[in-house]
């Protein structure tokens, strides 16, 4: 099993835009919507006219952009003064107090309820800036998943060899996830440390499922993957059997 996936629904209009030609293109099968962004009455309107009702999921947002929820607002452990998230992606949090806990859970909340008032099935969950592998944000997700029925959680990156300590780190956040009954992929990888595992090696052959991120972006005219210069074509090319890829749904656009 492969999925595709574009971050960013709804940030704005310009990656709407490359967002919806990728899945047209046969580039992406899934994308993920970000709640508190200007571009995302658009994204809704863009996903029911494409028919992308069973590919789109929630980008959760704690940092960028407006708060949804007041209490948030005031945590200097989420936002600024001005009220926008800005969890740092630096620092690891490993606990949070209980008053925390549930103020990070009503943001959650409101992101997805802001997602599916616009007749959004979520078909699974990730993040910005992946702050929901931070070890106690995890704690909050998983249970918010639970509880509102988003059926899988996105993978922390484990197709990149880094420290010994990372790597433990990673295989840690993972086991939690699957355990929760949450994971939809054995791998999860962006777009540039996804080609080794996808096309040779040890690795490869133990692969039987993988979520490949990418973030589409037009520049002068061109359908690329932001930070890079090259088309996304020929770099989407490079995995093995990218025109099957699916949705976190199991469906495949058109």
């Amino acid at each position: 099993m492969l999925v595709i996936n574009a971050d960013d629904f709804g940030l704005n209009p310009c990656v709407n835009s490359a967002i919806v030609r990728s899945f047209e293109l046969g580039f992406c099968s899934s994308t993920t919507l970000m709640a508190n962004m200007p571009g995302f009455e658009e994204a809704c309107d863009l996903a029911h006219q494409r028919r992308l009702l069973n590919h789109v999921g929630i980008h959760l947002v704690l940092r960028d952009g407006p708060a949804l929820t007041e209490a948030i607002k005031k945590s200097s452990r989420f936002c600024d003064r001005e009220g926008s998230l800005a969890l740092t992606s630096s620092s690891p949090v490993f606990a949070l107090a209980t008053s925390e806990k549930h103020t990070l859970a009503a943001e959650i909340r409101a992101q997805v309820a802001r997602c599916r008032l616009k007749g959004i099935y979520l078909t699974h969950l990730d993040s910005h800036y992946h702050l929901h592998t931070r070890w106690a944000i995890l704690d909050v997700v998983i249970a918010v998943a639970h509880s509102e029925r988003i059926p899988f959680v996105r993978m922390s990156q484990n197709c990149r060899y880094g420290n010994l300590r990372l790597r433990l780190y990673k295989y840690a956040v993972n086991g939690r996830i699957r355990r929760a009954g949450l994971s939809r992929t054995q791998y999860f990888a962006g777009l540039d440390d996804s080609l080794l595992p996808m096309g040779r090696g040890s690795l490869a052959k133990r692969i039987q499922s993988i979520e490949v991120m990418i973030h589409p972006v037009i520049h002068e005219g061109v359908l690329i993957d932001s930070g890079h210069t090259e088309p996304l074509e020929s770099r989407i090319a490079s995995i093995q059997s990218f025109d099957q890829a699916v949705s976190f749904s199991g469906t495949k656009y058109r």
